[in-house]
């Protein structure tokens, strides 16, 4: 290769990524989250950014927005930055280009703001100091009922489940059980109907549910993960539960 050619090949090397640059044109500003007294996102052009009065680092891989330790995939409609932390999405509206870092004492007023009361009642299933990422998992929750199903091949039983997370703060649970086994008794079918309400609640992205027996709210272990097909699915309990009417 000449040395044309090698410096030549230095110069693309060192040529910022035109692509990226146009990415990181197009996010950096300054946005709030979509709910009252929502914490402010400003993302900088030097790859800083600056979160509800911390400090960190920003920058994007393929469509995902890396903003300090937490990894997002992102979208931009219009003036609106969307973020989906696995099946919850969080809506922040553009407010204006990076500007200047507020001070300390207003940091500290809009992490208090969500902790005020306001002058409507939360609904029963809010927990005093809810966020943003608890409304929209709570919304995933109560917008549809859950459903498990259940095979032993042993026993020839299956059981059914159906959950229904209803905005009041009860949560219903239905169930049933079919048997069916032959030998040398003969075959032998069975039926059964299950039945029970119980309170709940979402903290921090944790179900908690009281059983009334005494024993209070206790958190209930839920986990919530996307099949191949991209299907929501909820895990509790050694049970898997996904979306059904």
């Amino acid at each position: 290769m000449s040395k044309n050619l090698v410096a030549f090949a230095l110069l693309l090397a060192l040529l910022p990524d035109t692509s990226w640059a146009q990415v990181v044109a197009k996010l950096v500003g300054r946005y709030q989250m979509e709910v009252q007294g929502g914490d402010i996102l400003e993302l900088r052009a030097d790859g800083t950014a600056w979160l509800a009065g911390d400090e960190m680092k920003w920058s994007v891989k393929g469509n995902q927005l890396v903003v300090g330790t937490d990894v997002m995939a992102y979208s931009l409609q219009g003036d609106r930055l969307m973020l989906t932390f696995g099946a919850i999405q969080l809506a922040w509206k553009r407010i204006g280009g990076a500007g200047k870092v507020p001070s300390a004492m207003q940091s500290a007023a809009n992490k208090a703001k969500p902790q005020q009361p306001s002058a409507a009642p939360a609904p029963a299933a809010t927990a005093a100091n809810g966020n943003a990422q608890d409304d929209q998992a709570r919304q995933v929750l109560t917008n549809n009922a859950w459903c498990s199903f259940t095979y032993n091949k042993t026993s020839g039983t299956s059981t059914t489940r159906k959950v229904v997370f209803r905005p009041d703060g009860l949560m219903t649970v239905n169930g049933g059980a079919e048997s069916y086994s032959s030998g040398y008794g003969g075959t032998y079918a069975g039926q059964s109907r299950t039945g029970s309400a119980m309170r709940w609640r979402l903290e921090n992205l944790r179900v908690f549910v009281d059983q009334g027996n005494g024993g209070g709210f206790q958190d209930i272990g839920l986990t919530a993960n996307r099949n191949s097909n991209g299907s929501l699915i909820l895990s509790a309990g050694g049970r898997e539960y996904s979306m059904c009417n």
